[in-house]
């Protein structure tokens, strides 16, 4: 029973392969005979010994090249002279040269570290630094794009900085001393 089931299954197979590699060959067919008409429009010669042993399109080396052109194998297809022909070069890249040591990279700016050693040693001569800030004093403070109004809670002169509570909503925030102004 069971090889009987396999053969049935088989069978059905096989005949469903051969409808369908016939529907194939007929399209194919069908590409071969619209290819051959393309050709004989062109006025290439077209038959299967021809694509066969057609020439593969060699790249052209670099005239800075040091090695001699390879030799191109078989002849080229005739073409009317109507027929504008392309000749694709291929650019070789340069060879990178080999590096014994790693560059230093190159940065904009100033360094992250000297920028914080800078604020922090080197007070500046300006007004508001010179400002001494005390708690329950109005003050305006710059974040973003904007700038609030607030109460000083705390200042911390060796950080230079202030810990401010907002006037609007009382969030609590810590300004560098040139980000905040007297009211």
């Amino acid at each position: 029973m069971q090889n009987d089931m396999k053969s049935t299954i088989q069978a059905a197979v096989a005949e469903a392969v051969e409808k369908t590699m016939g529907r194939q060959l007929e399209l194919l067919a069908r590409q071969l005979e619209l290819l051959g008409k393309i050709a004989q429009f062109l006025g290439i010669e077209s038959g299967p010994a021809h694509a066969a042993s057609a020439p593969k399109r060699a790249p052209v080396p670099p005239p800075t090249s040091k090695r001699p052109p390879a030799p191109a194998t078989g002849h080229a297809p005739k073409r009317p002279a109507s027929v504008p022909v392309r000749k694709w070069v291929k650019q070789e890249a340069a060879p990178k040269p080999t590096r014994t040591k790693a560059a230093p990279q190159k940065r904009r700016g100033r360094p992250p570290a000297a920028a914080r050693t800078a604020t922090a040693a080197a007070p500046s001569s300006s007004a508001a630094t010179s400002v001494a800030y005390a708690e329950g004093q109005e003050v305006r403070y710059k974040q973003g794009r904007g700038s609030f109004s607030a109460k000083v809670t705390a200042v911390d002169k060796e950080a230079r900085t202030v810990t401010l509570a907002r006037v609007s909503d009382g969030r609590k925030v810590v300004r560098p001393f040139d980000k905040v102004m007297p009211a």
